[in-house]
């Protein structure tokens, strides 16, 4: 069990990387230290489209990461301190519900083109960061228990 909370650790600390340094963009121009908001700006640029109109704004500045993407990292650092702390537990009904929710979302905007706004990608982004979560304990979990039957002398 220690081994998935240190995979667990490991993505909470990547998606707050992407989360702090996506939301220091627009305060850094707020405050005109203007290159260090281009560089954090620069930094995300080949994980996220950055579109503006799909981006939420603070201080009058875009954040370095659109609202989907923005959603899975905050997601992903909630759900994995969840996870860690074993508070994260997902039935399987749910668990549709939330793909479905997710596949959903992604029909109406990628297939049919419609714009569902910024809260409700940042809410997609949300419930796929809790996805991921869940699906990467899940596997680590199963892999573990595995490993540690093989392990065990036959008698």
């Amino acid at each position: 069990m220690k081994s998935s909370k240190n995979v667990l650790i490991l993505f909470i600390l990547y998606s707050a990387f992407f989360f702090i340094g996506s939301t220091l963009s627009p305060i850094t121009a707020y405050f005109r230290n203007w290159e260090l908001s281009a560089k954090l700006t620069a930094l995300y640029m080949f994980s996220c489209h950055q579109q503006p109109d799909r981006t939420f704004f603070i201080l009058g500045y875009p954040i370095a990461l659109c609202s989907r993407c923005y959603g899975f990292y905050s997601g992903v650092i909630l759900f994995g301190i969840l996870g860690i702390i074993d508070k994260l537990k997902i039935n399987k009904k749910i668990f549709l519900f939330l793909i479905s929710f997710v596949c959903l979302d992604l029909i109406l905007n990628g297939i049919l083109k419609y714009n569902t706004g910024n809260l409700i990608r940042f809410s997609v982004g949300f419930v796929m960061g809790l996805i991921f979560v869940a699906v990467i304990k899940f596997v680590l979990e199963r892999c573990i228990k595995l490993c540690s039957k093989k392990q065990q002398p036959h008698f």
